[in-house]
């Protein structure tokens, strides 16, 4: 019985298991036949030898403006080469298994702001031109890594879909919201080292014939945000925020669902920006004034909230205590808000009047703690005005923009 009941229990398992790879096998060629595009760079026409060798790329590829994008690979070496090239060290994304993988300039800048590039490949299928079937769903896929060059990390990272290559080689940027899918909840991409999937559904016009990755967005639409280099890097940090791409995939799907970095819950939008909240710790002595004493006491924020830390009450009993301790002095309530904040809010209404929001924010509390409203004068200010706080040799870009996210207290007597 012992040995037949083994017996038993293998051939079951064997069964068990010839089932669940026939249920495997066919999900992956449902997968498969899906799939209407997958790029990964590997087709190449000559070696990659120098920067702005997309045009040696295979397929179609290309760059559709004057500044071209670059290819990086095993086969090639120095400015060119994987893993080490010279805007840092990246292996080419596991998943499509190659050695090649391309790089793109999102943003620049002030000046140099129209310094972009882009890469554009054709639709295909095999050797077959492929046009997106009108009403139908795919997931637009690929993946991203910041290079260690980068003094910028953004947003806006985006798709473009196209009947024809959407630039003639001319030196403009392309500006364009139209048919440009970017990823879930257009988060700013900040990961060296390793890859980022980028996804989204998109809906098709039935025309696209071509896919375009890049920035399309002008400068005052996008967000960023100035990142440390890795310790570890060698390569001088330039500012830019220029990212690796590979494995660009155009999948027809049933669902959202299906879409690999599909999410049900997106994030929150601010969750996409600085979780930094400054904390004040002021130096107060007896040679100071009242007002010095009082103005030292200011209120940091999170990005794009008007709630309060643990420091910013300590702030506000201390002023609660000397208004009580001296009931003729009144306060202007001076709220702040920070560059990238207005600019969030011209996409994000959530983000609209923060300097206002906070402002009120803290007169409402120090009313609670029994200070009369009639002592409290509230100034939003909006964000010219930079925090005299800031050191502006030591301080990073993050740490100026929470030091900037601030209710100062001016004495008025």
């Amino acid at each position: 019985m012992k040995s037949n009941f083994i017996k038993i229990g293998s051939t079951t398992a064997l069964m068990i298991f010839g089932v669940s790879f026939s249920i495997f096998s066919q999900k992956d060629k449902k997968s498969a036949e899906r799939e209407i595009m997958r790029m990964g760079f590997e087709k190449t026409t000559e070696g990659i030898t120098e920067l702005g060798g997309v045009s040696n790329l295979d397929q179609g590829v290309s760059s559709p403006t004057e500044l071209k994008a670059d290819v990086f690979s095993k086969s090639g070496s120095g400015d060119v080469g994987v893993p080490t090239n010279i805007y840092g060290v990246e292996e080419p994304n596991s998943e499509d298994g190659g050695e090649n993988y391309v790089g793109v300039c999102f943003y620049k800048p002030g000046k140099a702001a129209k310094e972009r590039t882009y890469v554009t490949i054709p639709i295909m299928k095999g050797k077959d031109q492929q046009t997106l079937k009108k009403g139908l769903t795919y997931c637009i896929e690929y993946s991203v890594s910041l290079s260690e060059s980068s003094k910028f990390a953004v947003n806006n990272i985006g798709a473009h879909l196209s009947k024809e290559v959407p630039a003639s080689g001319g030196p403009e940027p392309i500006y364009t919201n139209e048919r440009v899918v970017k990823g879930q909840g257009n988060k700013i991409y900040t990961g060296f080292f390793g890859w980022e999937k980028v996804c989204n559904i998109y809906t098709a016009k039935g025309d696209e014939k071509f896919i375009t990755i890049g920035n399309f967005d002008k400068n005052e639409g996008t967000q960023f945000l100035q990142v440390k280099k890795p310790k570890d890097s060698e390569v001088d940090q330039l500012p830019h925020a220029y990212y690796y791409v590979d494995n660009v995939i155009i999948r027809l799907v049933d669902k959202p669902e299906e879409c690999p970095c599909y999410n049900a819950n997106p994030p929150k939008a601010e969750e996409n920006y600085s979780t930094l909240i400054y904390t004040n710790n002021p130096e107060i002595n007896d040679k100071m004034k009242l007002e010095e004493k009082i103005g030292a006491h200011e209120v940091y924020f999170r990005f794009g909230k008007a709630s309060f830390s643990e420091n910013a009450k300590e702030m506000m009993a201390y002023v609660v205590e000397q208004m009580k301790a001296n009931p003729s002095i009144k306060i202007e309530v001076q709220g702040h808000n920070e560059a990238i904040e207005v600019k969030a809010a011209e996409t994000n209404p959530e983000f609209e009047d923060i300097d206002r929001k906070r402002t009120a924010a803290v007169v409402k509390y120090l009313v609670s703690q029994g200070i009369d409203a009639t002592r409290l004068t509230e100034s939003p200010q909006g964000s010219e005005i930079s925090n005299p706080r800031i050191d502006e040799e030591n301080d990073d870009q993050e740490v100026k923009d929470a030091k900037n996210r601030r209710v100062y207290f001016k004495v008025i007597k």
